[in-house]
């Protein structure tokens, strides 16, 4: 899984070519392609070539609804003021075509998957189960998650939205049995906050057999590629944009 890709192509290009050498059954994306690094048509048209589904984050559905301003994350004054700069530049650049798909993008998906002793039911979301704009950290308690996995009937919950990877196995009684479900950040591959600098994504592995009484049956493994920062420094600077994540960018 791949989320908040913020327009950096060449993190996604990076990313994408790393994930061939595990061919997932799918790929799934949680949002945000839109909005940093200046390359928000060629991220869209990349997703789309593709086929890869995605969901609607808070920036694609600022974007997508031609809003002037809207609910991001910042560290200092600078950073917000190249929010709302980089906002009103995707505004201008971004194609009809795109801005319609990024206005359509669904809120969540669920899929189930038929197993040897037991369906495993999972749902993508980029914030929350009920929000796009919720942030949901490691440090959030075991029975908001839970709650979070009751009211959509899922097993395991992954999320987008913090930039952060973690997974958590949850221990919890359903119908009369002790199980473990899992909930899961996949992190960022345009603009990750793990303490690096490279490019995040997840991969989820489920076996036929896996069984939800045993917290090891799902497999959770984060990835982290290299990708050519430089050149996102450089194309951000050539939109008219400031410095103001190049630290950021090249320290993590």
């Amino acid at each position: 899984m791949i989320s908040d890709i913020h327009a950096n192509l060449p993190a996604l290009k990076a990313v994408l070519k790393d994930i061939e050498q595990h061919q997932p059954d799918t790929i799934y994306c949680l949002g945000d392609l839109v909005n940093f690094a200046g390359w928000d048509n060629e991220v869209i048209d990349l997703i789309r070539k593709k086929n890869i589904p995605c969901l609607q984050g808070n920036h694609d559905e600022g974007i997508g609804n031609s809003k002037d301003f809207f609910s991001y994350s910042f560290s200092n004054q600078a950073q917000q003021e190249f929010g709302i700069q980089s906002i009103q530049l995707v505004n201008r650049q971004i194609t009809h075509t795109n801005r319609t798909y990024l206005q359509n993008l669904p809120f969540l998906f669920k899929i189930e998957l038929k197993g040897l002793y037991n369906n495993i039911r999972l749902a993508m979301v980029h914030g929350s189960t009920t929000s796009n704009l919720e942030y949901v950290q490691e440090s959030t308690n075991d029975a908001y998650l839970l709650e979070m996995m009751d009211s959509i009937d899922a097993d395991i919950l992954c999320m987008g939205h913090t930039h952060k990877p973690w997974h958590r196995a949850i221990f919890c009684e359903s119908e009369n049995k002790k199980i473990y479900r899992h909930a899961i950040n996949v992190g960022s591959v345009g603009k990750p906050k793990q303490g690096n600098n490279k490019a995040c994504y997840t991969l989820i592995h489920i076996q036929h057999e896996s069984v939800l009484t045993e917290p090891t049956a799902i497999q959770v493994q984060f990835e982290f590629v290299d990708y050519p920062v430089k050149n996102v420094i450089k194309k951000i600077a050539a939109n008219g944009l400031s410095d103001a994540y190049n630290n950021f960018l090249l320290n993590g």
